[in-house]
């Protein structure tokens, strides 16, 4: 009796200690206690990820039975995701990742599993939206907004006007890093957009001096560009597409202009997860029109399906990146000359931002 006492105790000290390794690192334990029937996305977080639910996780258990654990990742999740399949600790079946980070973690060794679409499943996908190991979901675009209240009259239509500090007098607000700001830069000063690329960093640079008196806030986050533009501490401003919106949805009198690159969040699948065939289905199960109409709906990011669009209420589809009269206006990003040359743009951006 005594022995058995003994090992009932000694089951009972490993039961509590492998609990409390769990309750320590829940994102490495407990994603695979359900291994069988979950998969583990890792997403941008933030103010995202309630729309991620409604859109896409919640509606793929219900209709599959296969429960979506969503993890964020840091905003650049290359090092991550390399990390998670060097290691082989599969806490991460699916990641949302932008090209940019695509070209890295397929050069040299592949990290990026197929996602086995099949032909014709494809057919009202935008191009370039889906490759054989990305579906670009979610495309917001680098444009400007201004308040209709200080140019009640009518205001900048293009990022030359929004250089004229004569005809459109004003506080501006700019964003405090190179990607977009020295695409604008070179569109004010007269390049085309589609001769933006490669950059000519020297232009660029020359051409906002040309308006940095004219600049009162350098912003840094999507959360104060939104803020400067309802609160009225900036006339016009550049803006994410989807943080114009929400001003104007805080009753900001405020209007966005439809020039300027965009850019896309998209789904990739991690090389080496066991839950191969899942992650794929889930992938599927995000291209569908009125998954994707959901997700625009809630964020203001454009749909790549160009059915979505047919599914969102008109005056809302209207204010979307991918809405074709404004998708017209914008000149994708190069990421693989951002991949190339972000070092060297950003040092030298700083640079210019901390003279005289």
């Amino acid at each position: 009796m005594m022995n058995k006492n003994l090992d009932s105790r000694r089951e009972f000290i490993k039961t509590v200690a492998a609990t409390g390794a769990a309750a320590a690192a829940p994102m490495l334990w407990i994603p695979r206690a359900c291994a069988a029937e979950a998969l583990t996305v890792a997403d941008n977080g933030g103010s995202l990820g309630p729309a991620m639910r409604k859109a896409f996780y919640d509606p793929f258990e219900k209709e599959t039975g296969i429960r979506v654990i969503n993890v964020a990742h840091e905003s650049d999740p290359t090092t991550q995701f390399k990390l998670v399949v060097d290691s082989g600790s599969g806490i991460w079946d699916v990641a949302m990742v932008t090209p940019d980070n695509v070209l890295r973690l397929t050069s040299g060794k592949n990290y990026l599993a197929p996602l086995d679409v099949a032909p014709g499943d494809d057919r009202n996908i935008l191009p370039g939206m889906l490759t054989p190991n990305w579906f670009g979901f979610s495309v917001y675009g680098v444009v400007m907004a201004y308040r209709t209240d200080r140019f009640p009259k009518g205001g900048p239509a293009s990022w030359r006007d929004f250089w004229d500090t004569g005809r459109f007098p004003g506080r501006r607000g700019m964003y405090r890093a190179p990607i977009g700001t020295l695409e604008m830069a070179l569109l004010a000063d007269g390049v085309s957009a589609q001769d933006m690329y490669p950059l000519d960093i020297d232009r660029a640079l020359r051409s906002l001096d040309k308006i940095r008196k004219s600049v009162a806030v350098w912003w840094s986050n999507g959360a104060q560009n939104t803020q400067l533009i309802q609160s009225g501490e900036v006339d016009l401003c550049d803006t994410w597409n989807s943080r114009a919106m929400a001003a104007i949805a805080a009753g900001a009198p405020a209007r966005i202009v439809w020039q300027g690159t965009y850019n896309a969040d998209g789904w990739s699948i991690v090389a080496g997860t066991k839950k191969l065939k899942q992650a794929q289905q889930f992938v599927r199960f995000c291209m569908r029109a009125d998954r994707l109409a959901e997700y625009g709906s809630l964020t203001g990011n454009g749909p790549t399906n160009t059915e979505s669009l047919k599914l969102i209420e008109k005056s809302r589809a209207e204010l979307l990146t991918t809405y074709p009269k404004n998708f017209e206006g914008l000149r994708r990003r190069d990421n693989a000359w951002w991949g190339k040359n972000y070092d060297k743009a950003n040092e030298r951006f700083q640079e210019w931002l901390l003279q005289a």
